[in-house]
């Protein structure tokens, strides 16, 4: 038997449209990095721009478009054009893989043959971002055919009810997005 997982820790950012986010280092805390806090050897507009640029760093995130398509965004460092996360992202929002884009591939700066693929190390905090962005549009949903999250069924990009109303994910990607940033605990099956 699989024991459960523990709840992660996702975000619902800012947008117009619905951006679910995941920490990269919220699924590895011993990872984590904690950054330092003296600024004195930045001297330039663009170290200070990037220095301002790093918590927003290691976030992964889903964004589901008025159009139903799907895109997702990982740091540089853990994305080397692969689909493992595009499977993952059709696989939770239950949408046809070919409405999920795949960003282009970008130099792998740093990395080392025979390093892990960065791909394993994505996996959970994908796996939130499309467990919130999940949550929101059966939400969003609920309140739009005013049916209890419980009776929808999200299934071939559209979330559907049990008298067969249908609502394509596209369509509750302004209504699931928030005007502020929130935090949200999701839970993980087992994989």
């Amino acid at each position: 038997m699989t024991a459960p997982l523990p709840p992660f820790l996702g975000y619902v950012l800012a947008a117009p449209v619905l951006v679910a986010a995941a920490e990269l280092t919220a699924a590895y805390p011993g990872a984590a990095r904690t950054p330092s806090p003296d600024v004195a050897g930045l001297l330039g507009l663009g170290e200070i721009m990037t220095a301002a640029a790093l918590p927003g760093a290691a976030l992964i995130s889903v964004e589901v478009d008025p159009d139903g398509t799907v895109s997702f965004t990982l740091p540089p460092d853990r994305y080397d054009g692969d689909t493992s996360a595009a499977e993952l992202i059709a696989d939770g929002l239950s949408v046809p893989r070919r409405r999920v884009r795949v960003p282009p591939p970008r130099p792998a700066a740093g990395r080392t043959r025979g390093a892990p693929h960065p791909a394993v190390g994505t996996r959970t905090p994908v796996r939130v971002a499309v467990a919130v962005a999940r949550r929101r549009l059966l939400e969003a949903a609920s309140a739009a055919l005013g049916t209890p999250v419980a009776g929808l069924r999200l299934a071939a990009g559209a979330v559907t009810d049990r008298t067969g109303r249908r609502l394509d994910i596209g369509a509750l990607a302004v209504t699931a997005a928030s005007t502020s940033t929130i935090a949200l605990t999701v839970d993980l099956t087992p994989r």
